[in-house]
């Protein structure tokens, strides 16, 4: 059965979401995937009457497009998911604060936007296409730590 592009990206999209909700259930903490077009978050959990939201961005390339925007400074949990191209891999998880991939992306969007400005004389006011590379996020490789230590665990 063949798929479309869309449908394949579609399907990895679902399939982080639900891998990371899977993650926190197996960690003691209580997970749902949430539903909808204009979602607020992925992935919701709970732990002991708190609750933290995560974002979740899955690929099976070597770099995650995040969006056309910067991500702003805000207290949501990233998950960058990566799922190996051959199934019998496991996925990859890779688990920042909104913070630290914020300062991951925003020096290459400065430097595109002073080089836009160098060559077409005037201010880039686009969001342009955001993206992080594995490489970028290594350290963050499976650290869950940071989002049970937020839920209070």
């Amino acid at each position: 059965m063949s798929t479309s592009s869309q449908s394949r990206k579609h399907a990895i999209g679902l399939a982080g979401e639900f891998l990371v909700a899977g993650e926190l259930l197996r960690r003691g903490v209580m997970a749902s995937v949430t539903y909808g077009n204009a979602k607020q978050a992925d992935v919701v959990a709970f732990y002991g009457g708190r609750a933290v939201t995560l974002e979740v961005k899955s690929t099976s390339e070597p770099k995650w497009v995040l969006g056309g925007e910067i991500p702003p400074a805000t207290d949501i949990f990233w998950v960058l998911v990566f799922l190996p191209p051959a199934p019998a891999l496991p996925p990859e998880y890779y688990v920042l604060s909104a913070n630290e991939l914020r300062s991951i992306v925003l020096p290459a969007h400065l430097e595109y936007a002073e080089r836009y400005r160098l060559k077409h004389g005037k201010k880039f006011t686009g969001g342009g296409v955001v993206s992080v590379h594995r490489v970028q996020v290594l350290a963050a490789l499976g650290a869950w730590d940071k989002v049970l230590e937020a839920i209070g665990i």
